[in-house]
């Protein structure tokens, strides 16, 4: 059979001439047409124009130049009175790898068109048929994969996928491929998991197409499906059956499609299957009808459920009626009084929540049990030791807060020198078991909701501005403040304290930060300079960092 309309004719290589517009070779084309030519014959003969007694090659410088390569006298030609057509040109123009995959699924839609069969368009371009075939199937899918495809946004391995969308549902096609358009997801994820791509496309408002999951119905889906009042009553049914088999159980029994009814939706041809995902059911008749299936069986399944279990109990209340000590049997009955009132509990829990809402989300600021609340929850328990955890905040406050900022909390001596001079003071500070003592007397000595959140505060603030330079840097500690979401609570705690704080603290604040720049930079460069990490953080980084 040929490959092309008009029929060959055979006349001498050497009679043939290049176009003056012929362009460079791909020598590696040019070798695996020799070797295909020299197995097989030339299966798709060179397109000449007649030119006086010789001619002139129009289209096929691969298999023209492959034949010289062979030495061969003769070949096949097919004649064309005028320039080469649109498939002639198509072939020269994939043949040079000039073309986006959609453009070469124009090409090869031409060289189809105007006769070439797939193998003589795959030994004209240096493809296997299957990669040809491939090509072609790229006009089969609608516009808008056509374009992701051409411009690179959809790789060329999800034609094979997209087609199988496409053949179902056209209309779910575009709507699979419309977020790759807007940029909201790549084609690489596409590629990788098409089921969830369909998916997200589904539950997007606007979607036109229809699609489901073909795994499990929810109540949500019973209600949209509108499946008649004889499955409402089933379901109802069901419902009731499995709250009595499963006690403990929370909701509605789960609706599974099985085999049969994916079987069904298979061999209606509305069914998408991928390597990785559930199936995805496409037509919304068949669906509703596979939804009843499932759930007159999962009905029938609850029923069978009820009897096995009745018939269970029925054996083990024969076995073990008159084996049942005393014990046994105010246990038994004190087992069902708790499991009624655990029934009871499900509507006492509503009327909780509802009572709540309703009398205690506003309070007022002013109660001292509400302030009482808030200030001892952030202060904690006592607490024993000296770790700074949760359970420690007080001690760390009295330790590091208290006791270096309130003076009844200190000890100054300034010793005498032989000399007579004075010598270097000295600063000495008290128990933290004290500090934690006059801690708990302040806090507890507040008259008021309003007095009580600032005496909270005060010691909270003493604690996170004090300077603990002035202690040992074992007995050194971060800042106590509570974490909270996004950091409000630390935050809030800034706006109300900073403005208070004394000039004499902010000036030493400041030169604290001097000094913490001026000796880091040149102990970098020093460190640069012998090949080592820089050594740890300043105590005033710590500081800063807390």
């Amino acid at each position: 059979m040929s490959t092309v309309a008009a029929a060959p004719n055979c006349v001498a290589l050497s009679a043939i001439d290049l176009s003056q517009n012929a362009r460079e070779l791909d020598r590696e084309h040019v070798d695996a047409l020799a070797s295909s030519i020299a197995l097989r014959g030339l299966i798709v003969p060179l397109v000449v124009r007649p030119d006086g007694e010789r001619f002139t090659l129009v289209a096929g410088h691969h298999r023209y130049a492959a034949c010289r390569s062979l030495g061969l006298n003769e070949v096949e030609v097919t004649l064309r009175e005028q320039e080469g057509s649109s498939a002639d040109s198509a072939a020269e123009n994939v043949v040079r790898k000039q073309l986006s995959p959609l453009e070469e699924a124009h090409a090869v839609a031409h060289m189809l068109k105007e006769g070439y069969t797939l193998d003589g368009a795959a030994s004209v371009l240096g493809w296997s048929s299957k990669l040809v075939g491939a090509r072609a199937k790229i006009l089969e899918l609608p516009e808008a994969a056509q374009q992701l495809i051409g411009s690179g946004e959809l790789p060329v391995g999800a034609v094979a996928t997209l087609t199988k969308i496409a053949e179902v549902s056209p209309a779910l096609c575009d709507a699979a491929v419309a977020p790759i358009a807007a940029a909201e997801i790549s084609g690489e994820q596409f590629t990788s998991n098409p089921g969830w791509v369909i998916g997200n496309a589904l539950r997007e408002n606007g979607c036109k197409a229809f699609g489901a999951y073909l795994a499990t119905l929810s109540s949500h889906d019973i209600a949209e499906l509108r499946l008649g009042k004889k499955i409402e009553a089933a379901y109802a049914e069901a419902e009731a059956l499995h709250a009595q088999i499963e006690r403990y159980a929370y909701g509605p029994p789960t609706i599974r499609f099985g085999e049969a009814e994916v079987d069904q939706a298979r061999a209606a041809g509305v069914l998408l299957e991928f390597d990785h995902g559930t199936p995805i059911i496409t037509d919304r008749a068949l669906y509703r009808e596979l939804a009843k299936q499932a759930i007159k069986r999962t009905l029938e399944e609850l029923r069978a459920a009820k009897q096995r279990a009745a018939a269970e109990r029925t054996a083990r209340r024969a076995q073990g009626k008159d084996e049942r000590t005393p014990q046994q049997q105010l246990d038994a009955e004190h087992r069902a009084t708790v499991r009624q009132l655990a029934a009871r509990a499900h509507g006492t829990n509503l009327d909780l929540g509802t009572a709540l809402l309703g009398k205690l989300a506003t309070v007022d600021p002013a109660d001292l049990d509400v302030a009482r609340f808030f200030a001892y929850g952030l202060l904690g328990p006592d607490g024993h030791g000296y770790l700074g955890g949760r359970d420690h905040t007080v001690a760390t406050i009295a330790a590091n807060g208290i006791r270096l900022v309130i003076e009844e909390h200190r000890t100054t001596t300034t010793p005498t020198l032989k000399s007579g001079r004075p010598g270097k003071t000295k600063v000495t500070y008290g128990e933290v078991q004290d500090a934690v003592a006059w801690l708990w007397r302040f806090v507890e000595g507040a008259q008021g909701a309003g007095e009580l959140y600032g005496r909270a505060l005060v010691v909270f603030a003493a604690q996170h501005y004090a300077e603990q330079l002035v202690l040992p840097a074992s007995e050194r500690r971060r800042s106590v403040l509570p974490s909270s979401r996004k950091d409000v609570a630390r935050k809030a705690f800034a706006r109300l304290t900073k403005k208070l704080l004394p000039a004499s603290h902010v000036q030493l604040q400041r030169a604290l930060e001097r000094e913490a720049r001026a000796h880091r930079k040149p102990e970098e460069e020093l460190s640069a300079s012998v090949g080592e990490a820089p050594r740890g953080s300043t105590p005033q980084d710590e500081k800063q960092e807390a």
